[in-house]
């Protein structure tokens, strides 16, 4: 069974349900209308906004919310208003967002049922705006409490008593986007609580199982290659990197979604379970968020599930590339020398610079494989990304325009933003080795158009395959709570290549 640890359950209602406890509008700063759909409520909700119109604690600003308890005996027994601030800035990140504010208002006034009436922007249609109140909703209901016990419980840390069930008040156009955001931010919820396992319970072999469990549940074919399948391969980068972890050997984990015959789009996640950096330690503090260096292909994963219950009519392969860079005798060394499976050779700089090892075998043998039509990777693959782009995007570097740009369209649409970085014969060069081929690590400058180089190495040289590597060093995990997402992993990507996908099978 699909563990999402998101305690809500969203549908969509003609009209406001009976047994409601609250009830949600939105408002743009300075205009209140209120919709048909908001009147139908009674006139005791149109009242209860009036009022805080009238008291001036409504005013519309963006991420404001207010409510007014409208007695006791009601059934309906408050109302909130929500601020979507000026009306030509209004996005459908900005009802995201908002919807996410609106759940935690919710479950922190403990609301068992509530109804939604959606906003009415210019330029926005009903079924873009259902998507985006459904999807902040269910995503900021994400509470990961796997490992909360009796000690939790004696300080007063109570789960909630069940699922927060949420109506949102439209017709029957805004069932398929609502329905379609749930699928969506359950493959996203998947992957968000795979990611926040610790190393204790998720490493390579358990991961694998994790897949095959899905994929039987959703109806996707899963192939899992052992160490020995990788070695009869020549995986030498793979290899090399799980061989410190002796108890948790890698795994390279191939999920497909067959439905027709033609082209296959491939995506590739690096899932290091756990980074100690090997030789080349990691400092100790902050060490142990490196269970969250398994993001990209926990984002695979949920892309997987997602495509799958959608059944989205295109071929869709995602890999996920598994090791746990552990440190003991057999570990490997810097300066060793590496053979990968397109017979490319790296010299060991940094044991540390492990996650492009796992990606190259990955992309070299999906290519050849699968021969698809465009290939993505993603990696929380170095810390370099975040200093020149911060925590709000990820980098992207490709061989080609086009899939640039049909990434960036698709992000934009989703609110998970994407800045390129340079990729060229410069950045080829300077990983050049004076003992292999390549190096894995050059230093300190340009680290994050290191990685992407690197991995340029692994997909054919004459651009005949569209790539585009993607660094999520940034984006896939967050310390501090943002608008509907708790701290931990993030789950970014999902929906972004969701409707990536989407936009080749309209093709």
């Amino acid at each position: 069974m699909i563990v999402t640890n998101s305690p809500v359950r969203i549908s969509v209602s003609a009209k406001v349900p009976a047994n409601t406890s609250a009830i949600v509008v939105f408002m743009s700063q300075g205009e209140w209308s209120a919709p048909a759909s908001a009147k139908r409520s009674g006139k005791e909700v149109v009242a209860g906004v009036d009022r805080l119109l009238s008291a001036g604690a409504a005013t519309g600003k963006a991420k404001e919310i207010v409510f007014e308890i409208l007695g006791q005996g009601r059934t309906v027994r408050r109302v909130y208003v929500v601020g979507l601030g000026k009306p030509e800035k209004i996005t459908t990140e900005t009802i995201r967002q908002s919807a996410g504010a609106v759940l935690r208002a919710l479950r922190k006034h403990k609301m068992g049922r509530a109804a939604i009436v959606l906003p009415e922007v210019k330029g926005i249609s009903s079924r873009a705006a259902a998507d985006a109140v459904a999807t902040g909703i269910c995503l900021a209901a994400f509470d990961y409490r796997e490992y909360k016990g009796a000690a939790s419980k004696e300080d007063g840390e109570e789960k909630a008593a069940g699922p927060l069930i949420v109506s949102i008040v439209g017709d029957s156009s805004v069932k398929a986007a609502v329905d379609r955001a749930n699928i969506i931010c359950t493959g996203q919820n998947f992957a968000r609580t795979i990611a926040s396992r610790p190393a204790n319970n998720i490493n390579p072999p358990t991961l694998a199982k994790a897949a095959q469990a899905m994929a039987r549940e959703v109806g996707l074919s899963c192939r899992v290659m052992d160490e020995k399948q990788l070695a009869r391969l020549g995986m030498g980068g793979i290899l090399a990197v799980g061989a410190g972890s002796i108890a948790t050997p890698p795994r390279m984990i191939v999920l497909e979604h067959r439905r027709r015959t033609g082209k296959t789009l491939l995506v590739i996640g690096k899932a290091i379970t756990f980074d100690t950096g090997g030789i080349s330690i990691k400092p100790a503090d902050k060490m142990g968020k490196m269970i969250f260096d398994k993001c990209g292909a926990l984002t695979t994963l949920g892309l997987m599930y997602a495509v799958a219950m959608l059944k989205l009519p295109v071929n869709v392969v995602g890999i996920l590339s598994s090791a746990e860079n552990a440190i003991s005798s057999k570990a490997y060394r810097p300066g060793d020398i590496l053979k990968m499976y397109n017979g490319v050779t790296v010299e060991v700089t940094n044991t540390d610079a492990e996650g492009r090892l796992v990606l190259g075998d990955a992309l070299a043998w999906g290519i050849e494989t699968y021969k698809p039509a465009a290939v993505v990777d993603l990696a929380t693959l170095t810390g370099g990304v975040i200093v020149a782009l911060g925590k709000t995007m990820a980098g992207v570097m490709s061989n080609s325009d086009m899939l640039v740009k049909e990434l960036s369209e698709a992000g934009e649409v989703e609110g998970e933003k994407i800045w390129r970085l340079p990729l060229g014969q410069d950045q080829r060069d300077f990983i050049k080795s004076e003992f292999a081929d390549i190096v894995n690590s050059a230093g300190r400058e340009g680290h994050p158009l290191q990685g992407g180089a690197f991995l340029s190495y692994f997909v054919p040289e004459d651009n005949s395959v569209p790539w585009a590597h993607l660094d999520i060093a940034g984006v896939a995990d967050t310390e501090k709570e943002l608008p509907y997402y708790a701290s931990g992993a993030t789950g970014w990507g999902v929906r972004t290549l969701v409707r990536w996908v989407e936009s080749h099978a309209a093709k």
